[in-house]
């Protein structure tokens, strides 16, 4: 079952994806000025681009998180949990999970 998680003000911030014992939860991020994440694979794209991608244990599951660097911007992407967590407790995860990626101002 597909079902989509919106915040108090209505607005769409998680897509979940529930297979029973697994669920997926993936969020749009778009975060500017991250840290690439330390051991994570690279894809370059006609030497240009580079999409970093990092995948680690997370609580009941794992976690993945995708970056885009076009060579003057670096922007987090997408992250996505892959477990038994119960949604609210992923999502969370989630969230902080951004934030340990996010560099301080």
């Amino acid at each position: 079952m597909i079902s989509i998680h919106r915040d108090e003000g209505g607005e769409n911030i998680a897509r979940i994806i529930d297979l029973g014992d697994i669920r997926i939860i993936s969020m749009d991020v778009f975060l500017e000025g991250v840290d690439v994440p330390e051991n994570a694979e690279v894809l370059e794209v006609a030497g240009r681009y580079r999409i970093y991608v990092k995948s680690e244990e997370a609580p009941g599951g794992r976690v993945e998180a995708v970056v885009y660097d076009n060579g003057s911007k670096r922007q987090l992407i997408n992250i996505k949990y892959i477990g038994k967590l119960p949604d609210e407790e992923a999502l969370a995860y989630l969230k902080a999970f951004v934030g340990r990626l996010a560099k301080p101002l």
